[in-house]
């Protein structure tokens, strides 16, 4: 409905028209019969029949209808004086939904960076769009701008703004960061849309080796623990050594058929090998004590077999 006021001071109207854009659509005579005319034009459909010198009914408003419209008013002669005035009509088609939120991610870390777009739903004129975080509007910085998509044979224009910045401790309030987007049209349209995205803790990420890494660790901790085994042996026979310096010859080979079967009895892990090394270990212990005690005595030879030990000479008492 578009409606003319107007004051005319005494005279008599002579006429009331109506133009959009320059061109007239709409005369309004008095003295004519009918009074009302219509001319047609592209985008304005007059309800003739309730329109009026002060009133213009359309009947229906569509893409076109928007325009500047201008009502010019005369007086009946000898003046015709004429006044007019303007005003300006945009219609509006709003989107059917709120902007949309896309490229966004559930958690995101310290130092992540955000990527993230806001694309409105078709309307017209162009929704103008706006981005906040946590409620405050995005810097400029942060922003990506995009020109508009056109659709539709109407000419629906599609708006799309990007925003990407890099990831702060200070965007996460109560360990969550809020994104929203805001398309509005003038006054008359306004919708929004918002993402909630969680802070995810740096967590130390397990360190993964390959078989062949396993293998060559392996095998440098067995030949370490060779080394270590072959030192601590060379040492306790070093020291072993060098106490028996001090004893007889006899003595001497005790000790060492003594130390002899003892590392072997540390070399080797199978239980059964090492029951008769162990068997060895005691008898040469024993006739050491007794050379130790009683000097008279002469020490046995022994020789080892595969699975016993065998003595060949048994003690024999030397003749005081």
């Amino acid at each position: 409905m578009l409606g003319c006021k107007y004051d005319l001071d005494g005279e008599s109207l002579y006429s009331v028209k109506w133009y959009k854009d320059g061109f007239e659509f709409y005369r309004y005579v008095p003295r004519d019969m009918p009074p009302g005319q219509v001319f047609p034009l592209p985008g304005v459909d007059v309800d003739l029949l309730n329109s009026t010198d002060n009133v213009v009914v359309l009947r229906r408003v569509t893409l076109q209808s928007t325009g500047r419209y201008r009502c010019e008013v005369s007086g009946e002669a000898p003046s015709f004086q004429t006044v007019s005035g303007h005003e300006d009509m945009i219609v509006v088609v709003t989107p059917k939904h709120g902007p949309q939120i896309t490229g966004g991610q559930p958690r995101y870390q310290i130092d992540d960076i955000v990527r993230v777009n806001c694309t409105s739903a078709p309307s017209k004129p162009v929704c103008h769009l706006s981005w906040l975080i946590n409620g405050v509007h995005a810097n400029r910085t942060f922003l990506r701008p995009y020109d508009p998509i056109i659709v539709g044979r109407e000419g629906l224009e599609v708006a799309r703004l990007g925003l990407e910045f890099r990831v702060r401790k200070k965007f996460f309030k109560h360990g969550d960061m809020k994104l929203k987007c805001v398309a509005k049209i003038s006054s008359v349209y306004w919708q929004s849309n918002e993402e909630s995205v969680a802070h995810e803790k740096h967590q130390k990420i397990p360190v993964l080796e390959s078989r062949e890494t396993v293998v060559a660790k392996s095998r440098l901790r067995d030949k370490a623990l060779e080394d270590n085994q072959l030192k601590d042996a060379g040492t306790s026979s070093a020291a072993t050594s060098s106490a028996a310096a001090f004893l007889p010859l006899a003595t001497r080979n005790s000790i060492l058929l003594h130390i002899t079967p003892t590392l072997l009895l540390l070399a080797l892990p199978d239980l059964a090998a090492m029951l008769p090394l162990l068997i060895a270990f005691l008898c040469q212990y024993w006739q050491f004590n007794i050379y130790v005690h009683q000097p008279s005595y002469r020490l046995p030879v022994c020789y080892g077999c595969s699975s016993y030990w065998r003595w060949s000479h048994s003690i024999r008492t030397v003749g005081r």
